[in-house]
């Protein structure tokens, strides 16, 4: 069952590299590249939301102090 707010398509689903069972949905709007963490083992992952598919990453140290948010 889908929770969403608006009309938008479901465009798929990409498994994570590391854990074949988890996996995160990706939406035809979506375009580009993200890094998520597994939920299940901890380990990190690149999705290319364009080529749908995903491949091992590792967590970018200190990534945090480079970005500022304003509140």
């Amino acid at each position: 069952m889908e929770n969403t707010s608006s009309a938008e398509k479901l465009k798929g689903y990409i498994s994570y590299p590391c854990c074949e069972k988890e996996k995160i949905m990706v939406w035809e709007s979506c375009h580009g590249k993200v890094s998520s963490k597994c939920p299940r083992c901890g380990k990190f992952a690149i999705f290319d939301f364009d080529k749908m598919v995903s491949y091992p990453g590792h967590a970018a140290k200190g990534v945090v102090h480079k970005f500022k948010i304003n509140k």
